[in-house]
């Protein structure tokens, strides 16, 4: 087994969307393996990949990653994700729309969270995803972030999970000495 890091697996990932920009999906969760690191699943139609993040705080996480043989199936109906993950055209008049809705709306507290969910999801299904380029302004995501165990978390997948966490703490001990 192969574990990316930081820029490589980002290279590697972004040539693969850029191919297929449709039907990516990227789900982050609370680890598996309780190492204090997020767990993550991206997928798409052909490879899913398991990734550990050292943090969701900060600008530039370190993220390392291996692909994995798992049914994608089950990470579809697992998560019932009706949005796909991408990088989608930035339509500044479908967003303004939005804005300008979304404020007479709570201006007249007429609107609820899902409600203000449901439309987001509507509107960012409207654009597709496509390949970045350059110069050029986009919508990147959705993430889902889920408490729920990622699909498919076996021994196998435990064992992968453990193997990312151990490099991922020996990356942190070279960068900063104190740690653990």
């Amino acid at each position: 087994m192969e574990i990316l890091q930081e820029s490589e697996l980002a290279r590697y990932l972004f040539n693969r969307y850029s191919l297929k920009p449709k039907n990516w999906n990227f789900i982050i969760s609370l680890s598996q393996v309780h190492d204090s690191f997020f767990d993550a699943i991206i997928s798409n139609p052909d490879e899913i990949w398991q990734l550990k993040i050292d943090s969701i705080y900060k600008p530039n996480p370190i993220i390392m990653g291996a692909k994995v043989d798992n049914d994608l199936s089950r990470v579809e109906k697992r998560f019932n994700t009706t949005t796909s993950f991408g990088y989608r055209n930035l339509e500044t008049n479908k967003i303004m729309n939005f804005l300008k809705n979304l404020s007479m709306e709570q201006n007249s507290n007429s609107i609820k969270e899902s409600e203000v969910n449901t439309q987001l999801n509507s509107l960012l299904s409207s654009i597709e995803p496509v390949k970045p380029i350059a110069g050029k302004d986009y919508i990147y995501g959705p993430f889902l972030f889920t408490e729920k165990r990622l699909p498919n978390f076996d021994k196998t997948n435990q064992k992968v999970s453990e193997q990312i966490s151990s490099k991922m703490k020996e990356k942190l001990r070279m960068r900063y000495s104190s740690y653990g």
